[in-house]
């Protein structure tokens, strides 16, 4: 019960921190204060509407001064946030989809995962709404990755292969179509997810996102949300691709070697 406690506290601390702050490193939303502010008539949030997840119920999803509906891409992403959390806590708890000899250091292993989640979902979340790969996020992401997993006794070889690899891999290809297939903020997230996955991991997780990445283009193209010529946000992609690898790699691996 505590341990579900202390999770739940830090899904609502990291699902605000996160939900409140993500988009405003665009010049669109500049005029916004640090606090979460009305979109419609930009006041203020405050008392208990500032708390996450739980503030929205609360403030039935409006805002208290103009009545406007709350943009949905908050409530989804607090939520989300705050469930990955704690399905992270459950993983490790029940010891499912776990790494070996995860026991020895479970805190450490659990605030991994947690972490990397976190930047993953940032660049998912950006990236979709704007194109865009922010190195403000990516490169402390990369440090923090590379760290963590030496200090867990990743293997520092295969970190530094998938770092090497995955980002001359996406080089190649921002050079070769002179930016229109990728952009050079995807060339981070390449060493940011062998920083994660190490060289193994981090080739799977590309190869995911190239399959989910097509499935989508072409739904999107099918539903004529998208034509031929439309450059899709493959960072959210990579993201999910990351994550797949990040919790069920040992899983694919039995599976197709």
């Amino acid at each position: 019960m505590l341990t579900y406690l202390t999770a739940t506290i830090i899904g609502l601390l990291a699902s605000g921190l996160i939900a409140g702050g993500v988009f405003r490193a665009h010049d669109e939303w500049k005029w916004m204060k640090k606090k979460k502010a009305c979109l419609k008539c930009e006041l203020p949030r405050k008392g208990t509407d500032l708390l996450p997840v739980v503030g929205d119920v609360l403030a039935t999803y409006r805002c208290r001064s103009c009545k406007a509906h709350i943009a949905w891409q908050y409530p989804v992403i607090e939520i989300a946030i705050f469930l990955l959390v704690i399905f992270h806590f459950w993983r490790y708890m029940n010891g499912i989809w776990v790494p070996d000899g995860y026991q020895l250091q479970i805190g450490l292993w659990l605030a991994r995962d947690i972490l990397f989640t976190l930047f993953l979902v940032i660049v998912f979340v950006y990236d979709f709404k704007y194109s865009l790969i922010l190195d403000k996020y990516t490169l402390p992401g990369i440090i923090i990755a590379l760290g963590l997993n030496l200090i867990l006794g990743v293997n520092m070889f295969s970190l530094g292969a998938g770092m090497l690899v995955l980002t001359l891999f996406f080089l190649a290809q921002y050079a070769l179509s002179g930016g229109r297939l990728l952009g050079a903020g995807d060339i981070r997230m390449g060493a940011l997810m062998g920083a994660m996955l190490g060289f193994a991991g981090g080739v799977a997780g590309m190869m995911l996102a190239y399959v989910v990445g097509a499935v989508y283009a072409v739904a999107a193209i099918v539903m004529k949300k998208h034509s031929m010529g439309d450059r899709v946000p493959f960072g959210t992609f990579l993201s999910i691709g990351t994550f797949i690898v990040l919790i069920w790699g040992k899983q694919l691996f039995d599976i197709f070697l």
